[in-house]
């Protein structure tokens, strides 16, 4: 079993907090956090979620008001035990910050949802379909796990 399950996505305001919050609740005796890829060069760090993911994510009964984005490090990944991105380039990425990381990272969408595209100012229908993807998803990981 996973102790540490890190989820990965671009900024970290999005896909990464939801997941992160549906896996904390799903997996009650695994720690997991979350964290991005360019979140420092998108000049994200230290943002709040995405309002429009705060909302969605609400009302799946989950309070991402507290959620500040982080950029993800090379301790983040030695830290992981697994390590969950939403689109295939990102494994690439994580091995780029973290060789060790490769052979511990998937797509969090592996089990049948695949890619989850980035909803990140699109209209309200790209949040809710990758929500939708990501609550699936969780759901299969929690099954897996």
């Amino acid at each position: 079993m996973f102790k540490r399950m890190l989820i990965v996505c671009t900024g970290n305001i999005c896909r990464s907090p939801l997941a992160e919050m549906l896996l904390k609740g799903m997996l009650p005796n695994t720690e997991v956090r979350s964290a991005g890829i360019l979140t420092d060069k998108s000049d994200l760090v230290g943002s709040r979620a995405d309002h429009s993911m705060i909302r969605i994510a609400r009302e799946l009964g989950e309070d991402l008001s507290l959620h500040r984005a982080h950029q993800l490090t090379v301790e983040d990944c030695i830290w992981s035990d697994i390590i969950l991105v939403m689109e295939p380039d990102q494994i690439r990425f994580v091995s780029d910050i973290s060789i060790e990381a490769r052979g511990k990272t998937f797509l969090l969408g592996q089990w049948g949802e695949g890619r989850i595209n980035d909803p990140f100012m699109k209209s309200s229908q790209h949040y809710q379909t990758a929500a939708t993807q990501i609550q699936s998803a969780c759901q299969s990981w929690q099954k897996k796990l």
